[in-house]
């Protein structure tokens, strides 16, 4: 609400127009729906147009195996990311910067998980990242404005609750400026991390080539960078390989350095199936990435091949306009492509949509394709939840590439 006044008053004074959106997640029943209320009846106060969405947080958890708070957030992402304006301004303050910062460093990251929230990315802007939440309160307080309290905040069983209701106050006791020391100190490693990844993305360019899969690192020259920026060349090819960047941590790192400083042969099994051996002056990190799926060479199956490529080598022209036998799809989406099945529809069969999921048979029935067809289609998939339907030009909402997208797979089916 503090940032909605906040955008108002500045829309006025600077030219530029401001609309709301609100998500109602379907989560807390009658209070969400009270809110959605409140928020129109502010907005119409306020003259600001208004857009509202519902979606079902809690189905959609339960169907890919996310905590709510991840789908409920996805959720959003997925509603912000297809709105058409210039900017989407956030509402995070101070006290969500240190939060995150804390649950990083206790889940477990690097300098870059360490730098919080970013004050801008992309379209996304967080005007009030610069303010405490008790200056927001009284900033509220002296101007009128009243605001809702959701109750699932004060559940110390979720994370970040606990952190923001016991372990922030405590540091508070020890220093009333923890905050804001926090939150300093974000800042300048965010600084600190913007230098690494030039000179990470430099000295990777100088050792490392691919070869369709795998990353292949010359020794000689890993050997001559500093040992902070060896480490992350090599988390860099980690990264890359697997389509990944959660849960790749130092002992991860480490053991691929080991396995670069031993014998030729010497090799080692990582996280997601990532193998490391030791080539003579050569360090070969192996992911899942090009192959054809001799398995699915069958009788009249077609032939599904992949490709692992970096979301920057990857134009959104590209992705838009790629012919009906080739689709691109998040990687990090796919746990393990040997997972993925061609085959034709089996019941219970479900593609993922904006919103949720739906049967393959309504989709089909929506599609208006013959029954006599319906059953020779090709479909791939992970178990019972469709990927892609290449007849139909049809990928699953929750595959799709989007601005969180680190490496994407290129599928291409082949027939005949």
């Amino acid at each position: 609400m503090c940032l909605l006044f906040l955008m108002k008053e500045l829309s006025g004074e600077t030219g530029f127009t401001v609309s709301a959106v609100h998500v109602e997640h379907g989560i807390r029943g009658e209070a969400s729906l009270s809110d959605m209320e409140y928020v129109k009846e502010q907005c119409d106060i306020l003259d600001i147009p208004l857009d509202i969405y519902r979606t079902d947080a809690v189905s959609i958890a339960a169907g890919t195996g996310t905590t709510l708070e991840e789908a409920a957030r996805n959720e959003r992402y997925r509603i912000f990311d297809a709105i058409k304006a210039d900017k989407i301004a956030l509402a995070h303050h101070m006290n969500d910067q240190a939060e995150t910062v804390l649950f990083n460093l206790i889940r477990g990251t690097g300098i870059r998980g360490l730098r919080g929230i970013m004050p801008v990315r992309d379209r996304y802007i967080r005007p009030l990242l610069c303010l405490d939440r008790q200056e927001i309160e009284i900033f509220c307080r002296t101007n009128g404005i009243c605001y809702r309290h959701d109750a699932t905040n004060d559940d110390t069983g979720l994370s970040r609750n606990r952190i923001r209701h016991n372990v922030i106050p405590e540091l508070e006791a020890i220093n009333d400026s923890a905050i804001e020391h926090i939150c300093d100190s974000a800042a300048e490693l965010s600084e600190a991390e913007t230098l690494l990844e030039a000179l990470t993305d430099e000295a990777a360019e100088d050792c490392t080539d691919y070869d369709r899969d795998m990353a292949v690192i010359d020794i000689d020259k890993l050997e001559r960078l500093h040992p902070a920026l060896a480490s992350r060349v090599i988390k860099k090819a980690l990264v890359c390989v697997s389509g990944r960047a959660k849960d790749i941590g130092r002992k991860h790192i480490n053991a691929a350095l080991s396995v670069a400083r031993g014998q030729s042969g010497r090799q080692a099994a990582l996280i997601y199936g990532i193998k490391v051996r030791k080539e003579f002056r050569r360090l070969l990190i192996a992911g899942s990435g090009r192959y054809e799926r001799s398995d699915t060479a069958v009788g009249d199956m077609p032939r599904l091949s992949f490709d692992i490529l970096e979301r920057e080598r990857v134009s959104d022209e590209d992705i838009l306009n790629c012919n009906g036998y080739t689709k691109y799809i998040d990687y990090a989406k796919i746990k393990d492509t040997a997972n993925l099945a061609v085959r034709h529809r089996q019941p219970g069969d479900r593609i993922s949509i904006r919103g949720g999921s739906k049967k393959l048979k309504d989709l089909l029935i929506e599609e208006q394709l013959p029954i006599e067809k319906r059953d020779s289609i090709f479909i791939i998939a992970l178990d019972s939840d469709i990927v892609w339907i290449p007849d139909l030009g049809r990928l699953g909402e929750r595959y799709k590439v989007t601005d969180e997208t680190n490496n994407i797979l290129r599928m291409e089916i082949k027939y005949g």
